[in-house]
């Protein structure tokens, strides 16, 4: 308890005995108020080590969980830039490809570069088949 008087400092005041020798009792009833609101058994303890241990526990799984997490999504990343690199690839093979047989490009290289003509009436031979099929590779041709 402190003192003040005017505008000094404040100044311990002297603990006034509990008349009747009820000091000493009201001394036993804080302590035994004081064990009862800090309870530590050791079935308290093996508990609280328990909840900490499993609590250790989960935040472990969750952090494994989140590398695992990231490291797919960084296979994922690669292996989307690869699918880009393949259908980039892609792309330029089918333009080549596509101008390999452009039809007029090849009429061109066959008639200037390599002499070819076109055959004349005489050399041609029809065929008329009876059936509707398609003919077939490495069917006989009938002859005239």
């Amino acid at each position: 308890m402190y003192v003040i008087e005017g505008n000094t400092a404040r100044e311990l005041a002297p603990e006034l005995p509990i008349p009747g020798g009820r000091q000493e009792e009201e001394v036993r009833r804080r302590t035994r108020t004081r064990e009862r609101l800090m309870p530590m058994s050791p079935t308290f303890v093996m508990l609280l080590t328990f909840a900490a241990a499993l609590m250790l526990a989960v935040c472990v799984h969750y952090l494994q969980v989140r590398v695992s997490i990231y490291g797919k999504i960084g296979n994922i990343e690669t292996m989307e830039m690869e699918l880009k690199e393949l259908r980039d690839t892609n792309e330029s093979v089918r333009s080549r490809i596509e101008a390999a047989s452009d039809i007029n490009r090849i009429y061109k290289i066959a008639t200037e570069e390599l002499g070819m003509v076109y055959p004349e009436d005489s050399q041609i031979i029809r065929y008329d088949r009876t059936e509707r099929e398609y003919v077939q590779q490495y069917e006989k041709i009938p002859e005239e």
